[in-house]
């Protein structure tokens, strides 16, 4: 039997297979979102397989096709939506599905709903935090600067639905609006406790610190890197968007022009970790760890999430290259 998918005659009587649910030795047939796909050489053997990331709404699950590799890698592409039928198998510790065949589905083949994860707020609620934040602003310049980036309808729609990040934080629809307003909640709390703080500098900073993501980052269902977010990274595509709007508009003050750039520029801390400069003023180191406290706690909620059905109390975070306790952590049952 052909791994393509021969007919797409044969309906699925069911309602769809999340990734969640998938347990071992238990039969798969559902569509899935390509997250990836590559050819591999077999290490005992000639030839290649065809190894895949797979997902939907509810996660990720690696797969492999040992037949056919190079025929079934050219039938589909990364982001199109497949239907997949096989076996989910335990290996190293890691379930994994065998695909016995597969084939790629049309756009009315599918809900949309089952692999678009999208934030729990609101997007109103969301865009309005948003405007009251910059109304806040009391610098005159800085609150032009806000007002004349997010009133820009191209970067408003693009910012409110692109992801936070491809896989570590915020890494749904809607992603990068949330985790900039919680951004911007904790250099709040920090200028409070602060008072010596420039506030104004630190907010308009937090609201505009990953603009650059609406360049770097593109897909809803399968989030990926863009050409020019691989090339040049989202620091400095914020650094590109956030001085062009301040060359639009007059008599914007050049001290307050360096001392922004810097905060967003320097805001991933250290150079090893993208960023151009390191911080050098107190509303940088502000920003910069009130930016990696919300991408990194989400980061462990997403993961224990993820991990919620695996056996023991602990499981390792490749990303963060270390154990995360898995078990309560004292939260009433509706908020664990």
């Amino acid at each position: 039997m052909s791994l393509l998918r021969e007919s797409l005659e044969e309906e699925i009587d069911m309602a769809k297979q999340m990734v969640s649910d998938l347990q071992a030795n238990q039969t798969v047939d559902a569509p899935f979102v390509v997250k990836d796909k590559s050819l591999r050489t077999f290490r005992n053997k000639e030839g290649q397989y065809l190894a895949l990331t797979i997902g939907d709404r509810t996660g990720e699950i690696p797969a492999r096709v040992w037949d056919n590799a190079e025929q079934v890698a050219s039938s589909f592409k990364v982001g199109e939506v497949i239907q997949v039928r096989g076996r989910v198998e335990e290996y190293q510790g890691q379930s994994q599905i065998i695909v016995q065949r597969l084939g790629p589905l049309g756009p009315s083949e599918y809900d949309k709903g089952d692999f678009v994860k999208v934030s729990a707020r609101p997007l109103a609620e969301m865009l309005q935090q948003l405007r009251e934040n910059i109304q806040e602003i009391g610098e005159p310049n800085l609150k032009a600067l806000c007002e004349a980036v997010f009133d820009d309808e191209e970067i408003l729609s693009k910012f409110a639905r692109i992801p936070g990040a491809k896989a570590l934080h915020h890494a749904y629809v809607g992603g990068l609006l949330e985790h900039t307003l919680n951004v911007t909640e904790i250099v709040k709390t920090a200028a409070r406790l602060h008072p010596d703080l420039n506030r104004d500098l630190l907010v308009a900073a937090a609201l505009l610190h990953d603009l650059g993501k609406i360049d770097e980052l593109t897909g809803e269902m399968a989030i990926d890197y863009t050409d020019v977010g691989n090339f040049v990274g989202h620091v400095v595509l914020t650094d590109r968007i956030v001085n062009q709007k301040i060359a639009e508009l007059p008599d914007f003050p050049e001290q307050l022009a360096a001392l922004l750039t810097h905060t967003l520029l320097s805001h991933h801390g250290e150079r090893e970790w993208g960023a151009p400069i390191t911080p050098a003023t107190p509303e940088a180191c502000a920003l910069h760890y009130a930016d990696n406290l919300d991408a990194r706690v989400e980061g462990y909620q997403t993961f224990r999430q993820q991990q919620a059905d695996q056996e023991g109390q602990w499981a390792r975070h490749w990303m963060f290259d270390r154990n995360i306790y898995l078990g309560s952590t004292g939260l009433p049952p509706d908020r664990e």
